[in-house]
Formats: C-alpha cells, sequence, structure tokens
C-alpha cells in the first residue's frame, strides 16, 4: 500500500488512488510506523521459526539474539525478546544438553495420538484413561512395558486413582443409577 500512496500529484477522480487517498487519509505519515512494525514482524517471525524448528540451545540463542540486534535501538520487542532468549538458553543449559522445544507441536501430536485411543473406547472414563499420556511419550522397549505391567497391580492402581483422579460425572451418575437399580431391584444399565 505504501508503493500505491507513493504517487505523486493529483489522483484521477473516481480512480482506485483517489478512493483509498478518501478512505486512508495521511496514510503516508504513518510511513515511518509501518515499516518499523513490519520489521520487527519479520524479525520475531525468524526468531520463532528458528526456535520452533530447532529448539533453543546455544547455537539457535546466537542466531536469535543477532536477529534480535537488527531490530531499532528503544524497541520494547527488542528488549523482552533479549530478555526471554537469556532467560530460557541459561534453563535450557540447566535442565539437558538438548535444545529447549519451544513449540506446542509436539503436545497437540501427543493429545492427538491419545484422542485417538480414546475414539477406540468411547465409553472410557476420561479422567482414568488420562494414565495413558506417558505411554504415548517417547519410545519404550518390550521389556520396560513388560517391567512396568509386572509391577502394576489393579489394587495399587485404584488406590491411586482414589487419591489422585476426582469422581467424574459419570461415575457420579453410575452410582446414582446403581443405587436407585438396587433400590427398585430393577436392572439399570448404561
Amino acid at each position: 500500500m505504501l508503493d500505491v500512496f507513493a504517487v505523486k500529484g493529483g489522483a484521477k477522480k473516481g480512480s482506485v488512488l483517489a478512493k483509498l487517498r478518501t478512505v486512508f487519509p495521511g496514510f503516508l505519515r504513518m510511513k515511518p510506523f509501518i515499516e518499523r512494525f513490519a520489521l520487527t514482524t519479520k524479525i520475531v517471525s525468524e526468531v520463532m521459526e528458528i526456535i520452533k524448528n530447532k529448539g533453543l540451545n546455544k547455537v539457535t540463542y546466537q542466531q536469535c539474539y543477532q536477529l534480535s540486534k537488527t531490530l531499532p535501538r528503544n524497541s520494547k520487542v527488542k528488549t523482552h525478546l533479549q530478555a526471554w532468549l537469556k532467560k530460557h538458553v541459561q534453563i535450557q543449559a540447566e535442565l539437558t544438553e538438548l535444545p529447549l522445544l519451544s513449540s506446542s507441536d509436539i503436545i497437540e501430536t501427543l493429545f492427538g495420538n491419545y484422542k485417538y485411543m480414546l475414539e477406540r473406547s468411547p465409553q472410557a472414563d476420561m479422567n482414568r484413561s488420562v494414565l495413558l499420556i506417558p505411554a504415548l511419550c517417547g519410545s519404550r522397549k518390550e521389556a520396560v512395558i513388560d517391567q512396568a505391567l509386572n509391577k502394576a497391580f489393579q489394587v495399587d492402581l485404584a488406590h491411586w486413582e482414589e487419591k489422585n483422579i476426582p469422581y467424574t460425572v459419570r461415575k457420579k451418575r453410575q452410582e446414582f443409577f446403581k443405587h436407585k437399580s438396587q433400590k427398585s431391584g430393577k436392572i439399570i444399565t448404561d
């Protein structure tokens, strides 16, 4: 739009330029702001792309920090971005040698797999089936899975569930109808 508005002289009556100048009076006076905003958006987008695809580590920190230096000197975005990068590269260094993931894509994929598994059992209790999520994370060797299954007793799971998973509306309904059916002598099923 800056190029369209940059045409010198008067615009022909009824032309697109004349209509634009009527709708956006003084648009060219905003040119410095628009250019600064566009530059900021471009640089932040590049930083986000690097971190999303490669994670944050010493190498990507340097790349992103160099990009942030190209932002205007008194930019609040620059100040906040550099502070965020410094803080999170320190966190990454304390936690792991691997890059710090900064994208929700992995979590979205995990929950996509979780929802796919729930589709197989539409009557599954949502609270209890949340226990499947750790099994979907990373790769597990058969021996590890066998060991986990052999050490996970139903009684222990039931106690853990009672302590850690709130009573769901579905469980309350089942209990209510079970109680009603016992009083009336009728069998009611879900």
